[in-house]
C-alpha cells in the first residue's frame, strides 16, 4: 500500500467488524495458556533448545516507571525505592545464570531487546550491569541487533552515550501523541522538544536505527489533530514507526477504568479515520507500511524483509529474525521456543523471591499441538505479508489447504464479499480495505476463540 488510498469504509462495515479480537503476537493467544506451575517443562524447553546451534533472541524485561502513565497495558511497578531495583538486579542476574545453566551450553545471540516499564529508569551503570550479566554467559554475535525502548522524558545524553559503547544501535523512543491536552489526559507530559533532543542526540552518537512509538485511538484525539503530530513526526524522519491502536480494557486495567473515561475517547468510525490519516500521510511520505500498524524507510531492514517474506512477528512487533526461540528474562517475561511458550510470574515479588533461590517457575505455558503449529504459521502469515500462497502450506504441511480450513474458509468467502479478501486456488490475497480489518481475517484461523475468551481482547478497530 504505498500510495494514498481512498477506501469506502462504511459506519455499518466499522460497527459489524468492531469486535473483540486478538492482536496475533502469539498463537493460541496468551488467555489460551494454562496457569499452574512449569519449571520442569520450561527447563525441558531449555534443555532441548541447548541442544542445538541457532542462535537465540533475548528479551529482558525492565519493569519500573518513574510515573504511570495511564494509556500504558504493559506489566510495569511504579517507584522511586532504589533498594527494589537493586533487589530485581541480583533475581536477574540469577536467573540468567539459571537459564545458562539448563540451556547446558553458551548459547549464541542474535538479537538483545530490553523492554519495559522504562529500560532507561536504569543509571548507567545498572544498565551496564545488566549487560554484563548477558555478556559472560552468552555469546553475542558480531552483528547482533541490540535494542531499547526508552522513554525521552527519563533518557540521559549519558544513558546513550554508555548504551551506545555497550553495543546498542537501535532504539525505539516513546512519544504517542504531540499534543499537550491530550499528553494531560494519559498523564504523559512530554514536550516536543523532549523528543526531538533524545531523537537527535541518538542520531549524532550514531544509533543506526531509530524508531518512534505513536497511538492512535487515545482520549481528546482527532483526525486534525493527529495529522498535527504526523507532520511533526515525520519532520524528525525516524527510521521506524509503530502506529498503535489504542487498546482500552477498563476490564483487565484500573488505571483505564479510574483514569480514562469512555467518553473522551474517539468514536470507532473517528478512531479509524485516524488511522486512515496516519497510513496515507506515511505512504505520501515515502515510508513502506509493514503489516497493520509498523512504516519503515525503504532502505532500512524491515522493510527489505517484507520485500524479500522474511518478515517475522513476535511480542516485540515484526521483526526481520526469524526461526529462533526468544527467551525472555525479567518479571512476566515470556519464553517463545516455536513449540512452547512460557511466562514467568506476574508479580515482583514473587519473581524476586523464587529466583534469588534458583528456581525457575513459569505460571502460565503452553505446548503447542501439531495443528496450532500449523495455525500459528498461517496467521503469521497473513499478519506479515497480507497473503497467502497455498501451495506453499500444502507441500509443507502435506495437506489440502481448502479442506483443512474448509470452516475458516466459508468465513473468508463472507469477508470477500464485503472486498476484504480475494481468494483463489492459489491464494488468499487481503485487499487494501482488507488491511485495516487484519485481526479480523486472521480469527477464523484461530480455533480457540469459539471457547469463548474474546472478552479478554481489546476491540479490532
Amino acid at each position: 500500500m504505498q500510495h494514498s488510498v481512498k477506501l469506502d469504509v462504511t459506519p455499518e462495515m466499522i460497527q459489524r467488524y468492531n469486535r473483540p479480537g486478538p492482536r496475533y503476537t502469539s498463537y493460541p493467544t496468551v488467555p489460551v495458556w494454562k496457569e499452574g506451575e512449569f519449571a520442569n517443562d520450561y527447563t525441558a524447553s531449555l534443555h532441548k533448545e541447548g541442544q542445538n546451534e541457532q542462535p537465540l533472541s533475548l528479551y529482558v524485561h525492565i519493569p519500573f516507571c518513574q510515573q504511570l502513565c495511564t494509556f500504558c497495558g504493559c506489566n510495569k511497578y511504579i517507584t522511586n525505592n532504589s533498594n527494589i531495583v537493586e533487589k530485581y538486579l541480583t533475581a536477574l542476574e540469577q536467573e540468567i545464570a539459571g537459564v545458562t545453566e539448563r540451556l547446558g551450553q553458551r548459547k549464541k545471540l542474535a538479537q538483545i531487546h530490553f523492554g519495559g516499564g522504562t529500560p532507561t529508569f536504569l543509571n548507567p551503570e545498572q544498565l551496564s550491569r545488566v549487560v554484563e550479566m548477558i555478556v559472560s554467559r552468552f555469546d553475542a554475535l558480531e552483528d547482533c541487533e541490540w535494542a531499547i525502548e526508552a522513554n525521552p522524558r527519563v533518557t540521559t545524553t549519558k544513558q546513550l552515550e554508555v548504551l551506545y559503547e555497550l553495543g546498542f544501535r537501535r532504539v525505539s523512543f516513546g512519544v504517542q501523541d504531540l499534543d499537550p491536552a491530550i499528553q494531560h489526559a494519559i498523564n504523559r507530559n512530554q514536550t516536543a522538544e523532549q523528543s526531538w533532543k533524545t531523537l537527535e542526540t541518538a542520531r549524532s552518537l550514531g544509533y543506526k536505527s531509530i524508531n518512534l512509538d505513536l497511538v492512535y485511538g487515545l482520549p481528546l484525539q482527532t483526525q486534525h489533530g493527529f495529522r498535527k503530530t504526523l507532520e511533526e513526526v515525520n519532520k524528525m524522519r525516524p527510521d521506524r514507526l509503530a502506529v498503535y491502536s489504542f487498546a482500552y480494557l477498563p476490564g483487565m486495567f484500573k488505571t483505564h477504568e479510574r483514569a480514562i473515561k469512555e467518553k473522551d475517547l474517539p468514536t470507532p468510525e473517528e478512531k479509524i479515520n485516524i488511522y486512515l490519516e496516519a497510513i496515507n500521510f506515511f505512504a505520501e511520505a515515502g515510508y513502506v507500511m509493514i503489516g497493520m500498524d509498523h512504516y519503515a524507510l525503504p532502505e532500512d531492514e524491515l522493510a527489505q524483509a517484507l520485500k524479500n517474506r522474511t518478515l517475522h512477528r513476535n511480542f516485540m512487533g515484526y521483526t526481520t529474525l526469524h526461526n529462533m526461540a526468544q527467551i525472555g528474562v525479567g518479571v512476566s517475561a515470556i519464553s517463545d521456543f516455536g513449540d512452547s511458550y512460557w511466562q514467568n510470574p506476574k508479580e515482583l515479588d514473587q519473581y524476586m523471591e523464587e529466583t534469588v533461590n534458583n528456581k525457575l517457575i513459569p505460571r502460565r505455558g503452553l505446548l503447542l499441538e501439531k495443528e496450532d503449529q500449523l495455525r500459528r504459521k498461517v496467521i503469521e502469515t497473513l499478519m506479515c505479508h497480507g497473503e497467502i500462497t497455498i501451495q506453499d502450506f500444502e507441500f509443507l504441511y502435506e495437506l489440502d489447504f481448502r479442506q483443512h480450513f474448509a470452516e475458516a474458509w466459508t468465513q473468508l468467502e463472507k469477508f470477500e464479499e464485503e472486498g476484504l479478501v480475494k481468494l483463489s486456488p492459489a491464494k488468499i490475497e487481503l485487499t487494501p480495505l482488507g488491511m485495516l480489518f487484519t485481526r479480523n481475517l486472521a480469527m477464523p484461523f484461530d480455533r480457540h476463540l469459539k471457547a469463548g475468551g474474546a472478552q479478554n481482547f481489546s476491540n479490532t478497530v
